[in-house]
């Protein structure tokens, strides 16, 4: 017949390994080490905790006593106190670990303080002598015990709370809810089995069970709601005319200012049926608006916690993300920026093994790496050594003419958009009546070529500049050119208005004439500069 002492062991056993478990299913599946180790040493020390409560138990039961029977009681409160601890160690790390932990010092410190907790409650076991030998004496061990994971409870939830106060993102703040509530209720069964156990009572052991509700609920808030997603996502295709020859299995790097060639290259990539994955310091939906790019999975860098936000000072995430999109894809182009970001928390040497991590993964698959990097922002041997390892950015020949400016008119007579090679002319300079000049002569070439309802390709010549115009259903592409006549441009026009008209149709007929409304052309219209 089985006893109750040896009945609760089983069950404290059970749900405890359970519960590591589930933190070992998060570690296998969330990118983020550093807590996801946290959280499994945090239910590894409540397993080892519910299997030394085991001899516990039948000491009491027996009521034998021994040395053994004492130092088995402190290393009992040891790792149930570097159990709690490590708990709320994870949700800190978690949800600010860039923040507290970006200096290697910060979890040296960590370790120390818990293991000096740990010890305290430990060394608070004392000893009483019996006529069968010495037990524990735990009071004073219980008090200190339960007043310090008090404080690591309320620290936790100090945590979650702070960061649904300032933190946006729905999905950081869903996973907030979720671990709240377990916290709540694991704060509340080990409040009241702190209160039973000071009073000298021998309890069940749900604590274990709310300790695993706690543990599901951190899990079901990670893998539920994920932070990451970086599942490979087409863009519709388009039949525009190679402008950067990219071959498959090579790396590039694109020298640059801003952010630009290197992301139209993936953008046009992505267009002849390649998947892309874009990582950047910008915006997302500035990327998105900017480089026309509708489904392309995009990592930001940045230090404020969400989604698909990896942190600067954990390169070895990004090298784990990238690896899980490029798992089976034979057609990937991958593309960053944020060289000198990263170089400033970890270093150049760290950000440049990273990157050369990043392109044997890309280039192993036959995928394609870009680098867009600020040669001015970098000192010369950092220079050189991305000039060692990766190919100037390859930008096809522009056949003897280059593009000025890019209009963008609709049916009924009214801009769209404009897009010149140039910055806009000041108000008052002779150049802005030169582009005064043009754009009415365009927009009256509009009206005319409407009004006999022509779908050639037209133009005309404006001094030493000539114009090219297409005319779709609802709009007219004009671009405006130097040097000799465009051969391949016609295709690229007659692709963007067949495009444009086909994503913005609805928009394009009930027009009010702000240019707000259609701001995703003007991404459209930059790729016939190049």
């Amino acid at each position: 017949m089985v006893e109750q002492w040896q009945l609760y062991s089983l069950l404290s056993i059970t749900t405890s390994s359970v519960a590591l478990s589930l933190a070992l299913l998060v570690f296998r599946r969330f990118p983020g080490k550093r807590a996801a180790t946290t959280f499994v040493l945090a239910m590894s020390f409540f397993l080892a905790a519910a299997i030394l409560s085991y001899p516990i138990r039948y000491w009491y039961s027996e009521y034998e006593g021994s040395e053994l029977f004492v130092w088995t009681s402190r290393a009992f409160y040891f790792v149930h106190m570097l159990a709690v601890g490590y708990t709320a160690a994870f949700v800190g790390m978690y949800f600010h670990g860039f923040r507290v932990f970006r200096r290697r010092s910060a979890g040296t410190l960590m370790t120390f303080s818990l293991g000096a907790a740990a010890v305290l409650v430990a060394s608070l076991v004392g000893t009483s002598t019996t006529y069968t030998g010495p037990i524990p004496y735990t009071t004073n061990a219980r008090l200190a015990l339960a007043t310090i994971s008090t404080v690591y409870g309320l620290m936790m939830v100090g945590t979650i709370v702070r960061t649904l106060s300032r933190n946006r993102d729905p999905v950081v703040r869903k996973q907030a809810i979720v671990m709240l509530s377990g916290v709540l209720l694991h704060g509340a069964t080990a409040e009241t089995y702190a209160y039973l156990r000071i009073g000298g009572q021998f309890p069940p052991p749900f604590l274990t069970a709310s300790a695993l509700i706690m543990a599901a609920s951190f899990t079901i808030a990670i893998l539920r709601y994920r932070m990451f997603d970086v599942t490979p996502r087409p863009e519709d295709p388009v039949a525009y005319p190679r402008k950067f020859p990219l071959r498959p299995g090579r790396a590039y790097v694109a020298r640059e200012r801003r952010p630009d060639l290197g992301f139209r290259a993936l953008a046009e990539a992505v267009r002849q049926g390649d998947v892309g994955l874009v990582i950047t310091r910008l915006p997302p939906t500035a990327v998105r608006e900017g480089f026309d790019l509708e489904q392309t999975t995009i990592l930001s860098l940045s230090s404020v916690i969400g989604q698909n936000t990896v942190p600067p000072t954990q390169p070895e995430m990004l090298e784990r993300l990238v690896s899980r999109f490029l798992a089976g894809q034979t057609r990937a182009v991958v593309a960053l920026e944020g060289v000198e970001y990263l170089s400033t928390y970890v270093g150049f040497p760290r950000v440049l093994q990273t990157l050369n991590r990043l392109r044997d993964l890309a280039t192993q698959s036959g995928g394609v790496f870009i680098i867009s990097a600020d040669p001015a922002a970098l000192d010369e041997r950092d220079q050189a050594g991305l000039d060692r390892e990766y190919e100037p950015l390859p930008v096809a020949s522009a056949e003897g003419f280059t593009v000025q400016d890019v209009f963008v008119i609709h049916s009924s007579g009214i801009l769209v958009s404009h897009l010149g090679r140039i910055e806009a002319p000041r108000p008052g300079t002779p150049d802005e009546d030169v582009m005064a000049g043009m754009l009415t002569a365009i927009m009256n070439f509009a009206r005319v070529s409407f009004a006999e309802a022509s779908h050639e390709l037209k133009g005309f010549d404006l001094g030493s500049k000539k114009v090219v115009i297409e005319r779709g259903t609802r709009i007219i592409l004009a671009v405006v050119y130097l040097g000799r006549e465009p051969g391949s441009i016609a295709d690229e026009m007659r692709a963007f208005i067949s495009r444009a008209e086909r994503k913005f149709g609805v928009l394009l007929d009930n027009w009010s004439g702000s240019s707000e409304e259609l701001g995703g052309i003007r991404a459209m219209t930059a790729r016939l500069l190049i």
